[in-house]
């Protein structure tokens, strides 16, 4: 394709105005931006889609600067940037936009706004979805220098949060690395400033460890499986990122980190404690693992039909509804991975002793102060404070993506999961191929919720992503409060008090 036959599906008011906000920005003219945004926002509604995914992520980009003007809250400041991001991001990744013409505008786009939204997320806690973020812009442009650095500050932060002496050191190298990549590198986009950013999260590191470790080769075991079919299983969850394991979350596959080792950290505990919190980790845990292998069951398809499905008398529509044990390990793996978020509050409501009465436990209700209306209204004990706990944020801002609504709508993607997870566990749902779209209009059936196996596949699959997320920080939030502990008990005589482990022998 000749240069001439690219097309730029930016209209020019929308560059007119990113402009117009960037030099506003650069001069610290806070007027004139809030006077901007409000201009845009007016103006939105009137531009073609692409425009509108430019002009989303401009307001992203400038609104810690407006919310600092106004004295709006941090916490408004991040809603508003998730929001403008996250409308932006979803145009843009319309399979319309990946055509190839349009490519040489919508690729360096992509990058910028992959990895500034990466910085909003990284700014309230998510680092492990802000890694996903700044990977994809990598994948568009290896050479991303800003993406680069980013992500090496990310692995900065995750080798301070890990406990583990040995992935500590794992997420450091790579830190170094790619810091060091992203400060000599070309990239004209990678300006000055962002250089001597990441030159002074280089400058933490004691010249002893650079020599002695970081600028050396890394030598990571190589694991290998005998067994095909369990190799091509741990090779799928490794690429996608799905083992409770943080070094999973690095920018190389490796068998060796193939294995869900996370667990929770050495706790200070009485010496009559029994050990609740080890068991409902395992058991969270374990439905995890359950959900990820029936997920992937799902993805199998079968050449013959399967025998638990044989002679089952079904009856058959016209909008051609999809059946079998296939379709069934699918919805069970969503719907176990969506309770596990109950499952994670009632750990919290433990952990932290909240004090919240069981029926009332919820990964919504944990971040409130009391619960219930008149005379069945009372305050909780304990109130979590995600403010003082990094890994704790993580958890709140899964939480508020879910339950609160961020300008006008709530976080559209994660709005549908709840959709189709209420009808599962509640109503009725049909999952089709998708090939009649004309007959789920509620013609042929208007009780059911319609969904297609790709899109509860996708679903799914996001589900498993955020759920790993907040396993991952229920320990590392459990470090954090140990920590505290541990300091105020500096001078008295704790005792190892060590668990049996659990053998592979057992899982019969």
């Amino acid at each position: 394709m000749s240069q001439k036959e690219y097309i730029n599906p930016f209209s020019q008011v929308s560059e007119i105005y990113a402009q117009k906000l960037d030099d506003a920005s650069m001069s610290g003219d806070i007027v004139l931006l809030e006077q901007l945004v409000c201009e845009i926002e007016r103006t939105l509604p009137d531009v073609d889609a692409a425009s509108q995914a430019r002009l989303y992520y401009s307001i992203g980009t400038v609104y810690s600067d407006v919310a600092q003007a106004k004295s709006l809250s941090h916490e408004k400041s991040i809603r508003k940037q998730l929001y403008a991001f996250r409308k932006s991001v979803g145009i843009i990744e319309d399979e319309e936009y990946s055509k190839e013409e349009y490519g040489p505008y919508v690729n360096p786009f992509k990058c910028l706004l992959y990895t500034n939204y990466g910085n909003t997320l990284c700014s309230c806690g998510r680092n492990i979805e802000a890694i996903a973020q700044y990977k994809k812009a990598i994948n568009i442009y290896p050479l991303f220098g800003m993406a680069i650095g980013n992500l090496g500050r990310v692995y900065q932060d995750y080798g301070v949060m890990d406990y583990d002496d040995g992935h500590q050191d794992y997420f450091h190298y790579f830190a170094y690395s790619l810091l060091k990549k992203a400060v000599e590198c070309k990239d004209p986009n990678t300006h000055k400033a962002a250089k001597d950013c990441f030159l002074r999260a280089m400058a933490v590191y004691i010249p002893q460890y650079v020599e002695g470790f970081l600028q050396k080769d890394l030598e990571i075991p190589q694991f290998s499986y005998e067994n095909c079919e369990e190799k091509m299983y741990r090779e799928w969850a490794v690429e996608n990122n799905l083992f409770l394991n943080t070094l999973n979350d690095l920018p190389v596959v490796e068998l060796c980190f193939a294995t869900d080792v996370l667990q929770l950290p050495d706790m200070i505990v009485s010496i009559d404690a029994k050990p609740i919190f080890h068991g409902m980790f395992n058991q969270i845990k374990q439905e995890y693992v359950y959900a990820r292998y029936q997920y992937y069951l799902s993805l199998q398809f079968r050449e013959e039909v399967h025998y638990a499905d044989k002679e089952t008398h079904l009856i058959n529509f016209a909008d051609f509804p999809q059946y079998g044990i296939r379709i069934e390990q699918l919805k069970s793996a969503f719907k176990t991975l969506y309770g596990l978020f109950d499952k994670i509050a009632y750990f919290l409501n433990s952990y932290f002793e909240l004090g919240i009465h069981e029926r009332d436990v919820s990964f919504n209700h944990i971040w409130l102060t009391g619960f219930g209306a008149g005379k069945n209204h009372y305050e909780y004990k304990n109130v979590l404070n995600h403010k003082e706990n990094f890994a704790l944020a993580s958890l709140y801002w899964i939480s508020r993506d879910f339950y609160d609504k961020f300008e006008d709508s709530p976080n559209p993607r994660l709005k549908r999961i709840s959709d189709v997870r209420n009808a599962l566990e509640h109503k009725y749902v049909k999952v089709t191929n998708g090939w009649f779209p004309a007959r789920v209009n509620g013609e042929i059936d208007d009780l059911a919720l319609y969904v297609t196996e790709d899109e509860l596949s996708a679903l799914t699959l996001e589900l498993m992503h955020i759920v790993r997320e907040a396993i991952i920080c229920v320990s590392l939030c459990v470090h954090v409060e140990e920590q505290k502990n541990r300091d105020q008990l500096q001078n008295k005589l704790i005792m190892p008090m060590p668990l049996m482990e659990y053998d592979d022998e057992w899982k019969l």
